[in-house]
């Protein structure tokens, strides 16, 4: 089989994640520190997208991903589209639960080592992205909290 390449990194348009690919990496960072890279029905959609493209370019040889400022890597769901666009509607939940496990599924299986870049908080959701990856690399300001059971 032939060798892929996979798309330029700056071919793509997210809007709520910065990737880039160099010299056999493949950065994807969280690019919401206005909440806390918290992540939304969209980001999840880019992330699927990105790790997609990073697990066929045969390219790169590790992914690294991390979270934009100091304050967060990812806090996890975000609560406020949470509120709005399923508290309502608790049947239609499994839309966002389904992009979310699918981009956990698909960080675990890209097919080459993942390193999880850890910087100021990594809670719930946030630390099963840290998690799902091979290996965490961790600022000494981190603060890793797991918060389903509090939350409910």
């Amino acid at each position: 089989m032939p060798e892929y390449s996979g798309r330029p990194a700056d071919s793509f348009r997210f809007k709520n994640i910065l990737y880039a690919k160099r010299i056999g990496r493949a950065y994807v960072t969280f690019n919401r520190p206005h909440v806390l890279n918290a992540v939304d029905g969209d980001t999840l959609v880019e992330l699927n997208e990105a790790f997609a493209d990073a697990a066929w370019d045969d390219d790169v040889g590790v992914l690294i991903l991390t979270g934009a400022g100091d304050r967060a890597f990812c806090t996890g769901a975000d609560v406020k589209e949470q509120a709005d666009e399923f508290l309502g509607r608790p049947s239609n939940y499994w839309k966002w639960m389904g992009l979310f496990i699918q981009c956990h599924e698909r960080l675990r299986n890209i097919g080459k080592p993942t390193i999880a870049r850890l910087n100021g908080m990594v809670v719930g959701g946030g630390n099963e992205f840290n998690l799902s990856c091979d290996l965490a690399v961790a600022a000494e300001h981190v603060t890793i909290r797991q918060v389903g059971a509090a939350r409910g």
